[in-house]
């Protein structure tokens, strides 16, 4: 009998992990280079709306709500997060 184990599989999982991080630290990163320009921001942020996955989502909005205790002008775009 011989048995057949897909190491892979959990080489991948970390993959995805770590791409899914990248691209998490990457948006915040760009969010912070644009809250100078409210529109501009709400543009980033709805691009990171539509990349980011479900629990990125969450975690995004928590980040949000942190970052813009500094920025009252940017609290408004919350919403666009929270709908």
């Amino acid at each position: 009998m011989y048995f057949y184990i897909n190491f892979n599989l959990g080489i991948n999982q970390n993959i995805c992990f770590t791409m899914t991080k990248i691209m998490f630290d990457y948006t915040k990163s760009v969010l912070e280079r644009v809250s100078f320009d409210p529109k501009l921001f709400c543009k980033e942020l709805e691009k990171a709306i539509k990349m980011l996955l479900p629990y990125e989502m969450e975690q995004l909005r928590e980040w949000l709500i942190s970052f813009t205790l500094e920025k009252p002008e940017l609290r408004q775009y919350l919403l666009i997060v929270n709908s």
